[in-house]
């Protein structure tokens, strides 16, 4: 009597422990749910998470722990290695540093900071004019050397595409007239043996008319990019001295509207430098060190000789006091 009370009495009271129990069972294991969604997104992308918080934390706290960097791609035009640009990177970041003694970059290969040199249309143009014979320099002298190089590149393009026109005519009227003959003889059942040997002999007229349309369309291509290497140049230094002439015309396809040597990038997805275009080993040096300074945050300065200055066009490899000052100010240093 009394077991059968005790299970009779226990049974509706599991019943309503377990009702009332369950939604916070349920509430409870979609708690967890989202916890251990959380931690298991975090622990995938915590190389990323760990970037973001970084680079907030330089962003906000600047110089107070070492920016890392990486090497992101190298394109082989540039025929560099990777221990010269390393080497590169290591003289660009002593500039900064050595100035207020404190380590401001370290190279990691799995840094923060990609650094990519990325050939395009811009490097491209130096190494066609470095073929010439012919260095860059932001200056009016580098202007009229280039100008002098574009003129007499245009009217020999001009000359050949005038030759090449010409011997496109003459293969045309060549091929319709041994177009006509042979249908001619076609219809008479065959030519003489005179006759054939004639048209034989000008079959193979017609295929040596081709080969050289086509070593001069591939000539004229190539003073092509030439011309289109000398403008892309001349357009740069028209901007960057501020020079009252028009526009230089390319030939062809454009090749690109912008010409700056390097950028630095930060979104969502990291921070990189990207290298275009330079022209010899000061030159990389002095536009890393450049993209380094925006790195910490700095922007363009009116002096010409800074690091900081918004032309690559000093010698220079140490900070100016003005990029010290610029350095100073953005690190909290007296």
């Amino acid at each position: 009597m009394f077991v059968g009370f005790f299970w009779g009495l226990k049974w509706p009271l599991c019943v309503i422990i377990t009702s009332r129990m369950r939604s916070y069972l349920i509430k409870l294991f979609g708690g967890l749910c989202v916890v251990f969604l959380l931690l298991g997104f975090g622990y995938y992308h915590r190389d990323n998470i760990g970037s973001v918080f970084r680079n907030l934390l330089n962003r906000f706290r600047p110089c107070q722990r070492p920016i890392t960097y990486s090497i992101e791609r190298i394109d082989p035009q540039f025929g560099i290695t990777k221990e010269e640009l390393l080497n590169s990177m290591g003289r660009a970041e002593k500039i900064w540093e050595s100035s207020i003694n404190k380590p401001l970059f370290d190279y990691s290969p799995t840094g923060d900071l990609k650094i990519s040199l990325i050939y395009d249309y811009r490097q491209k143009a130096t190494d066609e004019l470095h073929k010439l014979g012919i260095v860059i320099s932001d200056d009016r002298a580098s202007y009229d050397t280039v100008k002098a190089k574009y003129d007499s590149l245009v009217v020999l393009y001009d000359k050949e595409k005038a030759r090449l026109a010409t011997l496109v005519d003459t293969y045309n009227r060549d091929k319709d007239s041994f177009e006509k003959d042979v249908k001619y003889w076609n219809g008479r059942g065959g030519a003489p043996k005179s006759e054939y040997d004639d048209l034989q002999q000008r079959r193979s007229d017609l295929n040596n008319q081709v080969t050289i349309i086509n070593q001069v369309q591939d000539s004229l291509n190539n003073l092509g990019d030439t011309i289109n290497s000398t403008a892309i140049i001349l357009n740069k230094l028209i901007t960057e001295l501020n020079l009252q002439v028009n526009a230089y015309n390319t030939v062809g396809a454009s090749t690109g509207k912008e010409f700056n040597e390097g950028e630095y990038i930060s979104s969502a997805s990291g921070i990189s430098i990207n290298i275009y275009q330079f022209d010899s080993e000061n030159k990389l040096l002095r536009v890393l060190a450049h993209e380094l300074g925006h790195a910490l945050g700095l922007g363009h300065l009116d002096n010409p000789k800074a690091i900081m200055y918004y032309l690559n066009e000093g010698m220079n490899e140490k900070l100016t006091s003005d990029d010290l000052r610029a350095l100073k100010g953005k690190c909290g240093i007296d």
